[in-house]
């Protein structure tokens, strides 16, 4: 009888169906190794991993809001539709010599419209003394968003430029355009325009406490003083007081570092070595991720105390760009010039007019025209003389302050050997003066010259646009 058409009965037990056998060259999921070895038991996760796993999340999304937050938030500049600067040779010599001053050279580009790169930004960053109004450290740069390169190039203080005014040096467009008109700002620019030819897009003139607040906010820096530096000035409530050497710097010693110039063989040339090497120590330390917290904290300083034409939004963006950027992107340069010229006993450094082109076209010109002598107005001194590649000298070669000193030619004495014998006295109207005295020299120095320096008797007026102005030797350190 089948029951359930169970050919051996009901009572016969069902064999357990076999399981499929395992494809060639798969495992079985609950077999390893050896035949009948037991499956491996999961460890569970410690509390110190789970521990770092939580703070890496925490960080990366902190990362993440932080940045969407800036992105949102954040405005790139304003750019300005000036175009590539343009140069007339509109004001005559002013003295015979100027006149031998060759013409600029013509512009081969002169009509061609100049494109401007949009990805490229150009900034300038002043650092100023708001006591003297000495704009020591002067820096020109370009900021490429789309590789994120930055090219910074330092300008000399005693650059000579060419302006009116007996002393014709970069550091006094600030202070003429606060004497003038009270806009430092807007003389300065000028004068980099024609510097560079070109405006540039944003600008900040930062107080030295803003370097302070900056430093401390990144917690100081390290970096290897490269000489002992030491400098008291009392009337700046200036201390600096740092041995060569590694060490961890606060935002005080900082400032230090960066406005110490008298231990360096090239005073000047050789502080901006030192600026520049110092500030890539500070941008390599903000280019953490432990600095993209401190972004809020960043803004409101620079908001406090740096003059610029950038708004929030504006700092934002850049500071977004700039976490983008690594050290090996950063690049510092200094203007190519002559540094220990010497004009009427004043120094200056003379721009080497070439070189500095090149130095324009490579690193700083956002255009894809390239920047040439009828694009700036710029001024060189050499053994030969002057040069101009506008055709002129402001206000004339004899302008320049004279600080020389003076030479006055000797009184004649008189003697007895040129005294008339009596026979051959002249007629009564010719006799000398009763008491037998010469008469005065009409070549004797003017009072007060003798053996020093006299400035004032060769210096010309300063001009109506920079009242009340008198040349002082600047007390940094």
């Amino acid at each position: 009888m089948k029951i359930n058409g169970n050919e051996h009965g009901a009572h016969e037990a069902k064999k357990p169906a076999k399981k499929p056998a395992p494809q060639a060259g798969k495992t079985p999921a609950n077999t390893a190794g050896a035949a009948g070895n037991k499956p491996p038991r999961r460890r569970r996760m410690g509390c110190a991993a789970k521990m770092a796993t939580m703070i890496v999340c925490c960080v990366l999304a902190l990362i993440c809001a932080v940045a969407a937050w800036y992105m949102l938030w954040e405005e790139p500049p304003e750019r300005p539709s000036s175009g590539l600067n343009t140069v007339a040779p509109t004001e005559a010599p002013e003295s015979p010599d100027a006149s031998a001053t060759p013409e600029p050279t013509e512009d081969p580009n002169a009509g061609a419209p100049a494109s401007l790169n949009e990805n490229m930004y150009t900034f300038l960053i002043v650092g100023l003394d708001k006591v003297a109004y000495h704009t020591d450290t002067i820096m020109v740069g370009r900021f490429d968003v789309e590789t994120h390169e930055i090219n910074v190039v330092s300008i000399p203080r005693d650059t000579l430029m060419n302006i009116t005014g007996s002393t014709k040096k970069i550091n006094e467009l600030y202070l003429r355009g606060v004497n003038s008109d009270g806009d430092g700002v807007g003389r300065l620019l000028d004068g980099i325009r024609d510097m560079i030819g070109f405006d540039v897009d944003v600008y900040a003139v930062v107080d030295l406490q803003a370097f302070v607040e900056l430093v401390n906010a990144i917690g100081g820096v390290d970096y290897d003083v490269p000489v002992d530096m030491h400098y008291y000035d009392p009337t700046q409530d200036l201390t600096i007081d740092l041995e060569a050497g590694m060490q961890h710097l606060t935002g005080e010693q900082a400032i230090g570092v960066m406005r110490f110039r008298s231990g360096y063989a090239s005073a000047d040339i050789g502080r901006i070595g030192t600026q520049q090497d110092f500030l890539m120590s500070i941008a390599s330390q903000f280019l953490t991720l432990g600095s993209i917290p401190h972004l809020t904290e960043f803004i409101d300083i620079f908001t406090e105390y740096v003059e610029t034409n950038m708004t929030t939004e504006n700092l934002a963006f850049f500071a977004r760009q700039f976490l983008m950027c690594s050290s090996e992107d950063i690049h510092f340069y200094t203007m190519p010039g002559n540094y220990a010229d010497s004009i009427r006993g004043i120094s200056y450094v003379s721009v080497d007019v070439s070189a500095w082109l090149e130095m324009i076209n490579n690193y700083l010109n956002p255009y894809d025209t390239p920047v040439t002598e009828s694009n700036v107005n710029l001024l060189t001194h050499s053994s030969s003389g002057f040069y101009s590649t506008a055709g002129y000298v402001a206000g004339g070669e004899d302008s320049f302050l004279n600080n020389l000193p003076s030479t006055p030619s000797p009184s004649p004495e008189p003697s007895e050997s040129a005294q008339p014998a009596e026979s051959e006295q002249p007629a009564e109207s010719e006799q000398p003066a009763e008491s037998g005295q010469p008469a005065e020299s009409t070549d004797s120095p003017a009072e007060g010259t003798g053996d020093t320096w006299d400035v004032e008797a060769t210096a010309p007026v300063e001009p109506s646009e920079d009242p009340g102005y008198v040349f002082t030797e600047e007390a940094d350190g």
